[in-house]
Formats: structure tokens, C-alpha cells, sequence
């Protein structure tokens, strides 16, 4: 007896070592009843061998191996092609396995399934290959809408009705997308070969019925294979379960490989990557001279990454509130929402690519001929490291940090959500000292961004802005190469405003001992100000690199201090020591371009 077992996460199938035959759990209460059909003297497969309509489907059966089990004493219902109503020529080119599965198997169903009355629009028919297909009607009887030409055909283990064709089989999406043959007919090699990658095979030994031992080796009468697949868990589905309900983006050979080559350019990793590391030293926090270092097999977290951002974003649930339009034949809305809990927008653009739908028994699969996501929504998103939010990532190097939330009375104003924002207030240690903040980048890709800083007015809590000075930084980037080594790079405000403004008011040449105090960034004090730095382009990807849990960083150092060597009182009546920050945005170039196209 073969048994199948299915539970969250996971494919459990049953096969034979033999062709052996198969019932369900429900097996020791399939005997036939003596009376239930009295008319009936002869067995199922005793019945159709002797109807000449049916010649055609009786072969298809016996080829399958399943015909004893019709003999038998557990009790069925078949619905039977008849001869002529279907293309017995594509089922005869099946192999067995697939000839059972795929089509016996989509016919017969458990107990007694009569034609008698009315049968609700709602009567659905569980049938041995565990799908589920419509059994309605009144006087004229359909299944799966195809018309049933003779109903209720007595046997002693059973019914037959003869049908005016064959049911489509219809895989779920597991079966589909781990079918390499079916896959590859809609050029969908590459996805298929990556599920099938992911799946584990072994022998549940207590559920198996024990055979003899042959050769030294335990046979098994009964073997129950387990099939366990990782991705579904990590994508939160039940592919295998027929009760669900999922849409699924299946990329063509040539989606996948341009979505994986745009992908893969965010993922540089290196084999030993560093970063500057904070240490704690008598009470103050300073910069190790030993840099912080993370070693791995930078081709294999590269290849995995890239594949891990094709796969996260293909599978939806029709359940989910976001998605139901796609069922239910609305207008296309704007958002959908992945099985993974991530919102992607541009739906249409996503749709728009659509080559063809294929239908299944647990959803629907679109086949695509681009994977049209926005990249700062899939495998390049915008990265914004608040100090106060996420103090573990902030180092204040000099001077003391003041962490404040307040609630701004302009929300037009406000940087958080819901009319409230968190800075880091950095105050001077001396009177003539200046502050510096360091930040932790964590996650960052090998790609370009655009750099902003927040910063908060020395009054935002008062909202009077006629005392506020405003504050002159320079902000520097350390990083690490493709070779491997530390380098520095600095943002300064090049603009000739700035720099004029500047030379004219404190009578400064421009040369290299003033470059970096001409060209220092001042902020807007009328307003909480999101200010643009540049833009960097990070040769080598810290992605998954840093463990917080372990205060371990293996990211890029921001330093944001004052330019002034002393702090005079020409420069104390001009400028603030003290800053605020709020944030540090990183915005990918793209959501850049994407957003300036679109004003």
C-alpha cells in the first residue's frame, strides 16, 4: 500500500520500488458493501473490458498497471472516455508513471459518486491523483464541463459513467515547475532546473512496509519517498497542496538570464573583505587600527544571492488582499504582494510581459519574457541608517550623543512617519573641540548611490528658526576596494555658491590646507533638511556581511565632523558645533532616474 503524506513546507510523495498499486489512507474502510448494488455481478475492470466504447481507455488502463486494482475489492466511481472523444494517441506516447498519475488516475475517484438528482454547482469530486473537478447537474450530468453520455453503470466494486472526453490534467505548481519536460516545452529550463536543485529525496524507513532481505539488503514491500524542497519554505508557499491558490511568474530562459546578469552586478563580493572597526578604550570609543576582516567564497555567495532575488519575487498568493484582482477579473491595481510579505508596484509593467497563462490545479502561471520588477524594490532597495532608531550602528568618536523624539507641529517637515522624527543630537566635548559621528552602512550593494543627510535645526522643538545657526560638515567615506584595502573618499559641496560664499564672508584662499573647511556642506536651518551629498559607486558588495547580534561590522564607515581645525569665535558666531542627524540615505541610481522621469 502506498501512502501520501503532505504538511507545510514540504512534498511528501509515495512510490513503489515495484509498479505497485495504490489506495489512500482511507483504504480499510474501501471494502465494497455486499448490497450496495445488486445489479451489479461484475467487477469495474470486468465492465469496461466488455464495453466496446470504451476499448480505448480499457488499454490505457492496462498499460498503467492499475487495471487489478479495478478487480479488487475497494469500491470506485470512474468517469470513462469513450472512443473517439480524445487523442489516445498523446497518452500512449506517456510513460507509466506519468499515464497513471496523469490520466487514470484524473478519472477515478473513492466510494460511490452517483448521478442522481441535483448536483450542486459547488460538488467537487476528490479524485486518486489528489484533483479536484467539478461534478454537476440535472437530468444532463457534466464533469470537469464535459458531458456525461451514460451515467451509473453498475459494478460490484463500483460506477461507471461514460464521458464525451477526456479531463485535462492540470499539475499544481509544484508538479509543474519540477517537471523538467513539461518546463522545457515553454522554455522554462533554467527556473525548473533551479527548483529541482533544491529538493532532497530519502526513504522514510518507519512508514515503509519491510520486505525480505535480498543480497543482504532490506527490500521494501511498500517504500514511502519523501521529497522535501527548501524553497518553499523559504517562500512561504504550499505549492504542493491542491487547496491553495497561488499565481506564479515563470521567467523564460532568456528573462532569467537577463534578470540574473542585471542582478548579479550588486553582488561583487571579494574574498576578504575589510572594514575600520570601533573599539572601546578607557571610556571613549576610537577607530582599531587592526581593521575588522570577513572571509567567504565570494563566487559562491555571489551566484547564490543573484538566484535568491530570480526566486523571492515570483509567487503570490490569490488569497492575500493585495492579489485578489488577479483572480477575479478586475482592473489591474497597482500593488501586488509577494508570498514573502514584500509590496511590488508597477504591476501592470510586471503583467505586460506576460507570453502566455498556464492553468493549474492550485493557480496560475504566467509566463514571462522580462522579470520587468523595479530593481530598488527587488535586489537594489534604498538603504537609510538612522543613528537613533538603530544606535548600534552609530559611534560617536568625540563629543557626547543626545538621543531625542519629538513631535514637529509642521508634519510637512517631519522625516519619520506619522508626524514624528528621531535624531541624534552630537554636542562638542570642549568649547574649542569639534564632534564627530561615525555610521555603520550596513548592507550595502556593489552599486552607485546617491548620499543624503538629514539633519535636524538647533530649535525644531521650538519651530522658531530666527536663532538657529546652521552647521558647516564634511562628511568621509571609508570603504573597501576590489583589491581588498581601505580607502577614503570625501563628499564636499563643489557648488561655486558654496565656495564663494564661503572665501568672501571668512577671507580664505583656496588651496589645499582650506580645501576641505571652503568646500564643507551648511545646512538649511528653516527647515528639517535632507541634504544631497553626491553620489558613490561601491566597488565590492557587504551585503549579509556584518552580525549586529555580535556588535561584528564588515560595512562602510561614514565620518561626519566639522572641518574647522580650531573652533574660533569667528566660526562659533557663524556656525553651530553641535549637529543633529536624523538619517543617512542611501537611494540607489536608478530610483534616482526613475523618480526625475517621472515628476
Amino acid at each position: 500500500m502506498m501512502k501520501t503524506y503532505k504538511y507545510i513546507g514540504m512534498v511528501m510523495m509515495a512510490a513503489g520500488v515495484l509498479a505497485a498499486t495504490s489506495c489512500t489512507d482511507y483504504a480499510d474502510y474501501n471494502e465494497a458493501v455486499a448490497d450496495s448494488n445488486p445489479a451489479g455481478d461484475k467487477t469495474l475492470w470486468e465492465n469496461l473490458q466488455q464495453n466496446p466504447n470504451l476499448s480505448d481507455f480499457t488499454a490505457l488502463v492496462r498499460k498503467s498497471g492499475f487495471s487489478e486494482q479495478l478487480n479488487s475489492a475497494s469500491y470506485y466511481t470512474v468517469w470513462a472516455p469513450v472512443n473517439g472523444q480524445f487523442n489516445k494517441a498523446e497518452y500512449e506516447a506517456m510513460n507509466q508513471t506519468d499515464l497513471l498519475h496523469k490520466f487514470v488516475k484524473n478519472h477515478i475517484a473513492e466510494f460511490s459518486h452517483s448521478a442522481t438528482g441535483k448536483l450542486d454547482d459547488d460538488n467537487r469530486v476528490l479524485m486518486l491523483n489528489n484533483k479536484s473537478y467539478d461534478f454537476v447537474g440535472m437530468g444532463t450530468y457534466l464533469f470537469d464541463n464535459l458531458t456525461v453520455e451514460q451515467a451509473n453503470l453498475p459494478a460490484s466494486n463500483g460506477l461507471i459513467h461514460t464521458l464525451r472526453g477526456a479531463a485535462p490534467f492540470y499539475p499544481s505548481l509544484y508538479e509543474f515547475v519540477t517537471d523538467s519536460v513539461e518546463a522545457a516545452k515553454l522554455g522554462l529550463d533554467s527556473l525548473s532546473a533551479y527548483f529541482r536543485s533544491k529538493e532532497t529525496i530519502y526513504l522514510d524507513e518507519q512508514n515503509s512496509v519491510k520486505g525480505p532481505i535480498v543480497n543482504g539488503k532490506v527490500t521494501y514491500l511498500d517504500s514511502v519517498i519523501i521529497k522535501r524542497n527548501s524553497l518553499t519554505n523559504r517562500l512561504n508557499t504550499q505549492f504542493e497542496n491542491e487547496d491553495s491558490s497561488y499565481t506564479f511568474i515563470l521567467p523564460t530562459n532568456s528573462a532569467w538570464e537577463k534578470a540574473y546578469t542585471a542582478a548579479d552586478t550588486c553582488y561583487k563580493y571579494i574574498a576578504t573583505t575589510k572594514a575600520e572597526k570601533f573599539v572601546d578604550q578607557a571610556g571613549t570609543i576610537s577607530i582599531s587600527a587592526d581593521p575588522a576582516t570577513k572571509e567567504i567564497n565570494a563566487s559562491e555567495w555571489r551566484d547564490s544571492l543573484a538566484h535568491s532575488y530570480l526566486i523571492n519575487y515570483l509567487t503570490y498568493s490569490n488569497n492575500d488582499a493585495y492579489n485578489k484582482w488577479l483572480t477575479s477579473g478586475a482592473a489591474v491595481e497597482d500593488t501586488l504582494r509577494t508570498t514573502r510579505r514584500t509590496k511590488l508596484s508597477g504591476a501592470a509593467d510586471i503583467l505586460n510581459a506576460k507570453v502566455q497563462t498556464v492553468n493549474m490545479s492550485n493557480g496560475t502561471g504566467i509566463v514571462v519574457n522580462d522579470l520587468n520588477f523595479r530593481s530598488w524594490e527587488t535586489y537594489e532597495p534604498e538603504r537609510t541608517i538612522r543613528p537613533y532608531r538603530n544606535p548600534e550602528v552609530a559611534r560617536v568618536l568625540s563629543g557626547t550623543a543626545r538621543r531625542e523624539d519629538v513631535e514637529h507641529p509642521d508634519t510637512s517637515k517631519v522625516f519619520v512617519e506619522e508626524g514624528t522624527f528621531s535624531y541624534v543630537w552630537v554636542q562638542a566635548p570642549s568649547q574649542y573641540a569639534k564632534p564627530e559621528l561615525d555610521l555603520y552602512l550596513t548592507d550595502v550593494k556593489s552599486t552607485t548611490y546617491d548620499f543624503y543627510c538629514v539633519f535636524v535645526p538647533q530649535n525644531v522643538e521650538l519651530g522658531d528658526t530666527t536663532t538657529t545657526l546652521p552647521n558647516r560638515v564634511i562628511f568621509t567615506l571609508s570603504y573597501c576596494d576590489e583589491a581588498g584595502e581601505l580607502k577614503t573618499h570625501e563628499f564636499l559641496d563643489e557648488s561655486e555658491e558654496n565656495i564663494n560664499s564661503f572665501q568672501e564672508r571668512f577671507n580664505l584662499k583656496d588651496n589645499t590646507s582650506n580645501r576641505t573647511t571652503i568646500r564643507a556642506f551648511s545646512n538649511d536651518t528653516s527647515k528639517v533638511d535632507t541634504l544631497y551629498l553626491g553620489e558613490f559607486t561601491f566597488p565590492v558588495c557587504y551585503y549579509g556581511l556584518s552580525d549586529e547580534s555580535k556588535q561584528e561590522y564588515i560595512c562602510p564607515n561614514l565620518k561626519i565632523t566639522s572641518p574647522f581645525s580650531v573652533f574660533n569665535a569667528g566660526m562659533r558666531a557663524a556656525f553651530s558645533r553641535d549637529f543633529r542627524i536624523a538619517a543617512i540615505i542611501l537611494k540607489p541610481k536608478k530610483l534616482v532616474e526613475y523618480e526625475k522621469s517621472n515628476k
